[in-house]
């Protein structure tokens, strides 16, 4: 007997699905292209969500200070 001369997909709860985009990692702030410098010591601060945090020294800014 023939199937029909088609392929056959099985799209049952075992079959594999397509690879979806690959993940973010969780850790790496969004891609920006400026760099502020730390207002005590002048090193380049890392943002974290809407805070800026200096690595060198510890001191934080967030998106409320002026």
């Amino acid at each position: 007997m023939s199937d029909g001369g088609g392929a056959r997909r099985d799209e049952g709860p075992g079959a594999e699905r397509p690879p979806g985009p690959p993940a973010r990692p969780a850790t790496s702030p969004p891609a920006s292209n400026t760099v502020q410098a730390c207002d005590l010591c002048g090193a380049p601060m890392q943002e974290i969500h809407c805070k800026m945090v200096c690595p060198a020294c510890g001191y934080t800014r967030d998106c409320s200070d002026p």
